[in-house]
């Protein structure tokens, strides 16, 4: 019976080591999650919708980008409007 005793002290001494070495182990990657939320302007955690979530913003980023040239082009029409030489 003792070399059973042994086996159980042993197996106990390798669970409390194994143990250890997971909860000193480094954090979850959560924190960058986190951190690149922030950068993208959400504060929420990733869900299932984040590629849902990413092609909105690349949609508004288009948008946006659309909408400026649309204000450029309409500056230079009322611009081209306001000429002299161009009417008739």
């Amino acid at each position: 019976m003792p070399a059973n005793k042994t086996a159980a002290a042993r197996l106990s001494l390798v669970a409390i080591a194994l143990l250890t070495v997971v909860a000193c182990s480094a954090p979850a990657p959560e924190e960058t999650d986190e951190e690149e939320a922030r950068a993208l302007g959400r504060d929420t955690d990733k869900t299932v919708f984040d590629d849902a979530i990413q092609t909105q913003d690349r949609a508004r980023a288009v948008e946006d980008l659309t909408l400026g040239r649309k204000d450029e082009l309409d500056q230079a029409l009322e611009a081209s409007e306001g000429d002299p030489g161009s009417e008739e």
